[in-house]
């Protein structure tokens, strides 16, 4: 069995087709992980829902922020400029479609390869086993009876910079942010939320997963998307970025993991710019 993991789809289907088929991926046999924003932004969120929802066991989606967002739309929630969900919102399945995505984990971790896979990042004081706590935790939220004020506020709070007190009611909402949403923190845990494209100007602010103390470090490797400005991330022991920018013009990336944290064979599809080239 080979397990193929991708970056940020965000609608992006006929990409994701042609990668399939490059690779030579057989559903009967072989896993497909995908790390999270599955839809929005691109032109065919609708048909990438539905494909990867009938792929059924042979397939492991995280969510990531687009999708959150796509679920505080089902709620009620709020339209923004850039959305290209409607499609999924009208659909006759919908409501099929939305169940599915809301009962899709945040975090996934392979034990007998030792690979972790995240939409945006982990915590660097968190080790595994209090990742994956926090992750199941904010994952009850969302299969919950109250998923859809806890995905409204997820798009209409501010969230703390460090981690609250677990007593305190915002710490699931600080989690599911480290998960979805972090790119620049400081060694000590402190988030910052607003910058997204370019460089932290804070004189502490690393990535996530560039500090030197990283409590989790030694248990897992761990595959992520979200940053597409950054871009692929392949050069580090510990850590593998795959949003390459597929709907910015970049390309759709893929790669094959092996055990023990090591991975080979990256496979890339370049797509047409759906949106204006980040900066």
């Amino acid at each position: 069995m080979a397990i193929y993991v991708v970056g940020d789809i965000q609608g992006c289907f006929k990409p994701l087709r042609k990668m399939l088929k490059k690779v030579g991926f057989d559903a009967a046999k072989d896993k497909l992980w995908c790390a999270g924003d599955l839809v929005n932004r691109g032109p065919d969120s609708l048909k990438t829902l539905r494909f990867l929802k009938e792929l059924g066991d042979a397939c492991i989606c995280i969510l990531g922020n687009h999708d959150l967002h796509l679920l505080e739309l089902a709620s009620g929630g709020t339209v923004y400029g850039r959305d290209m969900l409607k499609d999924v919102l009208d659909a006759p399945d919908r409501n099929e479609l939305i169940d599915w995505l809301r009962h899709r984990p945040v975090l996934h971790f392979d034990e007998s390869r030792r690979w972790c896979m995240v939409h945006a990042a982990l915590h660097p004081g968190w080790n595994l086993a209090e990742a994956i706590a926090r992750a199941r935790a904010v994952e009850r939220e969302l299969q919950g009876e109250h998923w859809q004020e806890f995905c409204r506020q997820l798009h209409h709070v501010k969230f703390p910079v460090q981690e609250p007190s677990d007593e305190d009611p915002a710490h699931v909402l600080f989690d599911a942010a480290v998960f979805t949403r972090a790119r620049y923190c400081t060694a000590e845990g402190i988030f910052n939320w607003d910058v997204r494209t370019g460089q932290s100007s804070k004189k502490l602010d690393k990535p996530w997963f560039a500090h030197d103390k990283i409590a989790w470090r030694n248990e897992c490797n761990v595959v992520y998307g979200h940053w597409a400005a950054m871009g692929l991330v392949t050069d580090q022991p510990h850590v593998l970025g795959l949003d390459s920018g597929c709907v910015w013009g970049g390309s759709l990336s893929m790669v094959k993991l092996k055990k023990n944290g090591r991975w080979n064979k990256l496979t890339a599809v370049k797509c047409a710019p759906f949106l204006p080239a980040k900066k």
